[in-house]
This record gives C-alpha cells, sequence and structure tokens, in this order.
C-alpha cells in the first residue's frame, strides 16, 4: 500500500481517487438504492389527480330586488356596495371546501354503500373528502376544482383505475355541490324575500284602502269629483255673472235717472239686479240651487286643493310601490322556481390516464443522488476509520 510522500489535505480529488478506488461497489450500490425505490413505487399507495375549472362568478347587474328599488328611489345617491370578482370565486373555493358540499358528495357518490369505506364514521367521511379536494383561484378569478384520490398498498391496475375514476367523480361531485348549495342559497333567499314582499303588499293594500276611504269621504263632504275642473267651472260662472251684475246695476242707475223709483221700468232693473246679486252670491258661497251636488265654495277652494292634494299624492305613492312589489314578488317566484345552473363549469373533470404519483422517473433521480451523497459520507467515513483517507490506493 503506497503512502502520499507527505500528509495532504483531504480534497475533492482524494475523494474522486476514493470513488474511483472502490467503482464497482459505487455503481453496485447506486443501483441496488434505485431498484429499491423503484421496488418502493410498486409498493406504496399511488395517488391519482382529476381537475375540473371554473368560469368567474358574473357579477351582480343590480336588475331586481330591494337594493336597486331604494337605490333608484334615492336617486342613486346610496352605494351598497360590492364584492369583487376575485373575492367571489375565493369565497366559492371556501364553499367548495364546506361540510354541506362533502356531505352532497358522500350522498352524491353513495359512498356508505362502498366496501372501501364500509364501517368509517360520517366524520371521518368527511374529513377524507375535504382532505382530498384542493381548490385555486388564479388572478383572473377561475376556479380550478382538484380531487387526490390514493389507492392502497400494493395496487393493482384495476385498482389504479377505480382510483382514477373516483378522483374525476369526486372533483365532478364537488362542482355539483357548489351549484346546489348556491342555488339552494339563493331560492331559500327568494324565498324570503317573496314572503316579505306578500306581507308588504298585505300591508300597502290596507293602507290603500284606508287612504281610498279618506278619500272618497272627502270628496262626498266637499262634492268635490275633479277639483281643478270644478273650480274652473265655478269662476267661470262667478266672472259671467259678476259681468251681467255689473251690467244691472249700471242699468238700474241709468233708469233711475228716467223714471221714478215707484215706476213699473225702475222696479223692472231693480228686481233685475237683486235677482243676479242673489245668483252672484249663491256662486261664491257653492252653487245656483239647493241641489246642486259639485258647487264647491269659492272661500274653501285652497283648503279643499290642500287636502284633496295630499290625499291624491299618498294614494299614487302607494299605488306605485304596490305596482313595485307586485313586480318583485313575480320575480322572486320566478327566481324560486326556476332550475337553472348558477356555476359555469369551463373544463369538466375526466379520469387521468397516469397517476399523480409516485413518479418512477423522478424516484430514480432521486435515488441517484440520495445513493451518491450516502455513498460519499460511506465511503470517507470508512477510509477515515482506517487511516486511509491520504493513501493513493484504498480498498473497502
Amino acid at each position: 500500500m503506497k503512502l502520499f510522500n507527505q500528509p495532504k489535505e483531504f480534497t475533492l480529488f482524494n475523494l474522486l481517487q476514493l470513488f474511483k478506488l472502490n467503482l464497482r461497489f459505487v455503481v453496485i450500490s447506486i443501483f441496488a438504492f434505485i431498484i429499491i425505490l423503484i421496488g418502493l413505487s410498486f409498493i406504496i399507495p399511488q395517488h391519482y389527480v382529476a381537475s375540473s375549472s371554473l368560469l368567474p362568478p358574473k357579477k351582480d347587474g343590480g336588475s331586481g330586488g330591494l337594493s336597486s328599488f331604494i337605490q333608484n328611489f334615492t336617486g342613486g345617491g346610496l352605494n351598497l356596495g360590492s364584492i369583487g370578482q376575485s373575492d367571489q370565486s375565493k369565497v366559492f373555493g371556501e364553499i367548495i371546501k364546506s361540510r354541506t358540499v362533502a356531505e352532497y358528495i358522500i350522498e352524491k357518490m353513495q359512498l356508505k354503500k362502498n366496501k372501501s369505506f364500509k364501517g368509517i364514521s360520517n366524520e371521518k367521511l368527511v374529513g377524507f373528502i375535504v382532505n382530498s379536494l384542493f381548490v385555486d383561484v388564479d388572478k383572473s378569478g377561475l376556479i380550478y376544482v382538484s380531487a387526490d384520490v390514493a389507492t392502497g398498498y400494493l395496487p393493482s391496475s384495476s385498482e389504479g383505475k377505480k382510483a382514477s375514476k373516483f378522483a374525476s367523480d369526486m372533483a365532478n361531485a364537488a362542482v355539483e355541490g357548489l351549484d346546489i348549495v348556491i342555488r339552494n342559497r339563493s331560492m331559500s333567499s327568494a324565498r324570503q324575500s317573496k314572503e316579505y314582499v306578500e306581507k308588504e303588499i298585505e300591508r300597502y293594500l290596507t293602507k290603500l284602502d284606508s287612504v281610498e276611504t279618506k278619500l272618497e269621504e272627502f270628496q262626498k263632504s266637499n262634492k268635490v269629483l275633479a277639483i281643478d275642473e270644478q273650480t274652473q267651472a265655478i269662476v267661470t260662472q262667478s266672472i259671467e255673472l259678476g259681468s251681467q251684475l255689473a251690467k244691472a246695476d249700471l242699468e238700474k242707475n241709468l233708469a233711475l235717472l228716467e223714471y221714478q223709483p215707484n215706476s213699473p221700468q225702475y222696479q223692472f232693473y231693480s228686481k233685475q239686479h237683486e235677482l243676479l246679486s242673489e245668483q252672484y252670491r249663491k256662486v261664491q258661497s257653492g252653487g245656483l240651487t239647493k241641489d246642486e251636488s259639485f258647487s264647491i265654495p269659492l272661500d274653501n277652494v285652497p283648503k279643499l286643493i290642500k287636502e284633496y292634494t295630499t290625499l291624491f299624492r299618498e294614494r299614487k305613492i302607494i299605488e306605485q310601490v304596490m305596482l313595485y312589489l307586485e313586480t318583485q314578488r313575480h320575480q322572486e317566484a320566478i327566481q324560486e322556481k326556476r332550475d337553472v345552473p348558477v356555476v359555469e363549469v369551463l373544463d369538466k373533470a375526466y379520469p387521468p390516464e397516469d397517476r399523480y404519483s409516485p413518479k418512477r422517473s423522478m424516484m430514480a433521480l432521486l435515488g441517484v443522488i440520495l445513493s451518491i451523497i450516502f455513498l460519499i459520507i460511506y465511503i470517507s467515513f470508512k477510509a477515515f476509520q482506517s487511516g486511509t483517507i491520504y493513501l493513493e490506493e484504498s480498498k473497502i
């Protein structure tokens, strides 16, 4: 055994020399390590991952609902706020990982009847589903739903196919569960909204009946039918009588200049003036005859117009609210009954042809790296222990 001429520092060259001197052992060890890892890949469970992608949730255009009505009623000055599209996608992702969706998947896939899950409690099944689902939301709002299903130890090809199909079924069932949850929530919300709107309709119907009763009593007691037209007619009639009365007064005064006060001619003009004065007074106080039904005293017109306008305006407002509530009730009834998918699927999940892990090529590469590291440590330690780490020739 040949020594170096003088003690030297252990360098990479020494290490390469040791590897060269023990090349056979190194090669056998590396191949053995790779074979062990590849053999292990046939023993450990195989994972199959199936993925589905969903389009971002649609933004609510605000086409209906009480919030839209409030915004319209306030002239758009009330900002109720809205949730961002990316945030909605994240909410969808959280729903997919929820217990409700997990229980839907259990029911949909009939896992309790599956032999592989026989005797497993519902809590463990829910935990298995939640831990098998993975959700990723990208910046654009796209949602990716993946299901990771593993086989047992020493899996056969048939077990791999079953796990592959199970993964795709789980991913698709998760998407369906998301749609069901959102739709049920929407239907429940629509049902509650409809019930609230129906109660509001009943309340406003009562108010409308009360206002119409008041308006009817007001019209009867004050002889009001259409106060604007009635007032115009009374004023026109009063103007005509006032003109005739002024003419009669002039004729009476002229007759007094020509005739004696007790003469028949003067008495005629005096009587005519008296009759016109009485008619003018009656028009001012509410009608020419006692049986006149729709003549209003002019002194009461401003007060009556104010009262009538208030009642009329209140009735019109209630009618407009009633019209909106009826429209809203029909919209909520349609929303409650319709069966349209809310979640839009971009790509459906299909059974993967290849397993996700273990990847034998990666395991072989990892085996080479790990075996080299192990051999470096082992050969160096043995050479150091035997005192031949600085020898030109060394055998282990």
